[in-house]
């Protein structure tokens, strides 16, 4: 069977395409150049970069710059991947040409021939409807990639602050379970003055309120867009009133509260906005690591360590040793964290690289965040209900571990004195003998009295 193919052309030369191949010669080149990690751009970016063609298109309509019939087909053609056709016709490797050319082309391209097509046209024929002059319209790369990134981030944090939300509740909820679960503090790793189950957990929960109001404050900044600034900020080939009526015009299609920018030329410079929000992510990674740690170590164990905590059993941890159950949700946390740690450092790199009105590291950018955003959204989903929700108190290693904590003897600090508690502490370990007995050997508190200072009660 003949496969059936097009010629087009540009100013390097001309190439074959399938005739099945929505793309044109701008994503063929750009895909043959671009072979680096096999990973394209994912379906929220498609949606968000279709959005702002969908929404330039009529912006363009309303302001007389594009004639009815072109804006109807270019809204249809957009309609159909927005509903997930055509998905496959995005091909552009996340590292590409600088400042997001080739995904912008990928989409022109496709959205122009899925249009042709619906108009009765062939493919290629782009003398009734072209990538450049009719789909990109009002439009350049250096506008319409970080509008899209803006877009596409908002659409994953929706999922990242749902998820933060949900951690944070659960462990809200098993802090009050545990909040009378006594067990020794620590810190240097050392024995230190008493805390509940409860505390520590609590402590986690207030941390990730906290990491939930930075990514707010960040997301504000997200919702600035710079669509309408054209090659340089300064807003060249688009009709009056454009910058306003696109960013109308995605915030009805998306639901978010989208605004112009005040400053094109600023927000098109400087992409700081995006460190702002993979800080936040970082600090939340930072913190959620912390708290995998503590439960990898409250779960050491069974025999031969703390083993504070139970934790669910999801799989068996071991080739060799049977019977083996590892916190194997607590150790993938961490790694995700790891990176996500990792991919800030490298955001930021690429947030410094931009040269005078334009920063080219922008696929970068967008893509170490959106990575992040969403490895972290399931890295916390996975947390809560394979671990957090399923967590329980060992009491008895609680209770053995609290009756020979040396941190308890701070208790005793209002009665004995800080020296005479030191005195009492390092007696008790160079004879191996009980806090409680070398205390009332000092003949300065009863046997009541300590119980009383011990127990609460």
């Amino acid at each position: 069977m003949e496969i059936m193919s097009r010629i087009e052309k540009d100013v390097i030369g001309d190439v074959t395409i399938e005739d099945e191949i929505y793309y044109g010669i701008n994503t063929f080149r750009a895909k043959n150049n671009f072979q680096i990690s096999g990973i394209v751009e994912d379906a929220d970016h498609i949606r968000a970069m279709t959005i702002i063609k969908r929404s330039a298109a009529i912006a363009n309509n309303t302001l007389k710059a594009l004639p009815d019939d072109k804006k109807d087909y270019i809204v249809k053609a957009s309609d159909e991947i927005l509903a997930g056709k055509h998905h496959e016709q995005f091909v552009i490797d996340v590292y590409q040409a600088g400042a997001g050319t080739s995904f912008n082309m990928n989409t022109n391209e496709v959205i122009a021939n899925i249009a042709l097509e619906l108009w009765g046209k062939k493919k290629g024929e782009y003398q009734f409807l072209h990538p450049n002059d009719h789909v990109n319209m009002s439009q350049s790369t250096n506008d319409t990639y970080p509008t899209m990134m803006r877009i596409a981030a908002v659409l994953k944090s929706t999922g990242y602050m749902n998820e933060l939300k949900k951690l944070k509740q659960a462990l809200e909820k098993k802090a009050e379970q545990f909040k009378d679960a006594k067990k020794p503090g620590r810190t240097h790793l050392q024995d230190a003055a008493p805390v509940t189950l409860g505390m520590e957990l609590s402590a986690y929960a207030y941390t990730l309120g906290k990491n939930l109001k930075d990514f707010e404050n960040a997301m504000d900044f997200i919702l600035e867009l710079n669509i309408g600034g054209t090659a340089t900020g300064t807003g060249i080939n688009t009709p009056k009133g454009y910058k306003e009526k696109v960013v109308d015009e995605i915030s009805k299609y998306t639901g978010f509260a989208f605004r112009p920018s005040d400053n094109l030329p600023g927000i098109m410079e400087f992409q700081s906005d995006f460190a702002r929000m993979m800080n936040a992510v970082a600090v939340n990674a930072l913190d959620i690591t912390k708290m995998a740690n503590d439960i990898r170590l409250m779960y050491s164990g069974p025999g031969a360590g703390i083993h504070e905590i139970f934790i669910p059993a999801v799989q068996q941890g071991s080739s060799i040793m049977p019977g083996k159950i590892n916190p194997s949700i607590a150790e993938a946390m961490n790694m995700i964290c790891h990176s996500t740690i990792g991919a800030q450092q490298a955001l930021n790199m690429s947030v410094q690289a931009g040269q005078f009105e334009l920063n080219v590291m922008m696929p970068n950018i967008d893509y170490e965040l959106s990575r992040s955003l969403q490895i972290m959204t399931n890295g916390m989903s996975m947390f809560r209900r394979l671990l957090i929700e399923g967590l329980e108190v060992n009491t008895e290693a609680c209770k053995e571990h609290l009756s020979k904590s040396f941190g308890s003897a701070a208790l005793l600090n209002p009665i004995l004195g800080y020296d005479t508690v030191a005195k009492v502490v390092r007696e008790a370990l160079e004879t191996h003998k009980s806090i409680k007995e070398v205390a009332l050997k000092t003949g300065k508190i009863t046997e009541e009295q300590y119980l009383k200072v011990m127990t609460g009660n």
